[in-house]
């Protein structure tokens, strides 16, 4: 399975952000130096499914998400969202335009599950 480093490498920076994460803090966390993590981000570097697995452990977020999502779905700013509650925790109530995406979102991630598992049973 080839990997797409730019994109994959985006997906990686842009959830990090989310999470606001630091580049060196979540180079630190996986063991590699900022300037070499910062190359997988730029997709200078060829990642790796075991990468993949150490970021995505850190993120708390499942692999396939970073591997299949495309960088137009993901979701930087709810600030344009009509409601939002802070606290220990955040609601965004959507328009049905983001509503849209995250549906098809959630598709291409189901449809990446079935390609690797199809993959995996051969």
């Amino acid at each position: 399975m080839e990997l797409e480093n730019k994109v994959i490498g985006q997906n990686i920076a842009r959830f990090r952000k989310l999470k606001d994460i630091k580049a060196a803090d979540m180079a630190s966390r996986i063991g590699l130096g900022e300037a070499a993590y910062t190359k997988y981000e730029r997709g200078e570097t060829s990642i790796t499914l075991d990468f993949v697995q150490k970021v995505s452990n850190e993120l708390g977020i499942d692999p396939i998400t970073l591997i299949s999502t495309t960088p137009a779905n993901i979701f930087e700013n709810f600030t344009n969202s009509p409601v939002s509650i802070n606290g220990n925790s955040t609601v965004y109530l959507m328009d049905e335009k983001q509503l849209d995406q995250i549906t098809k979102l959630t598709e291409s991630v189901i449809a990446l599950n079935r390609k690797v598992l199809e993959t995996l049973s051969k």
